[in-house]
């Protein structure tokens, strides 16, 4: 399973029901990233990100059940993960801040876009040792930088 998530140095992924930035190249990779695979992710980020989605399958977190746009609906991360493991296809989890949480000691890589600027919000991607990950691709684009990591 990867998280993959944008982020500010501060790590901060999130602003009311939003992103503080607007970066459509990271937004269009993000994108291109999980076309075809399948994505894991809370309500709120579904609602956020579920109408651009370009997965094959996405499983929204929800104890609400029903989930609109032909999403599954998962009541826990455990439920969620065997749901996306169903389909065959690499798995990435959304988020948000909680669900990446919960996620990320289970998590065999991560994708991240530190996005350049400086931005205020209030949800935040948890913290991590950086020893606990190795870092396999990194490339800086204008706008933001992007590290692919594997753990170990």
């Amino acid at each position: 399973m990867i998280l993959i998530s944008a982020m500010t140095e501060d790590r901060v992924i999130g602003a009311g029901d939003g992103m503080p930035w607007d970066v459509p190249e990271e937004y269009q990779q993000f994108l291109d990233l999980v076309a075809g695979q399948t994505i894991f992710m809370g309500r709120k980020s579904y609602e956020i990100f579920g109408p651009d989605l370009t997965t094959d399958h996405t499983v929204v977190l929800t104890r609400r059940g029903g989930v609109a746009g032909g999403a599954v609906a998962a009541a826990s991360l455990d439920e969620a993960i065997d749901v996306a493991r169903s389909f065959g296809k690499t798995v990435f989890c959304g988020g948000g801040a909680s669900v990446y949480e919960q996620a990320m000691p289970r998590a065999d890589a991560m994708y991240l876009s530190t996005i350049k600027g400086d931005y205020e919000g209030d949800t935040h991607f948890p913290e991590f040792s950086l020893g606990d990950w190795r870092v396999v691709e990194d490339r800086d684009h204008e706008r933001f930088r992007f590290v692919r990591y594997e753990r170990g």
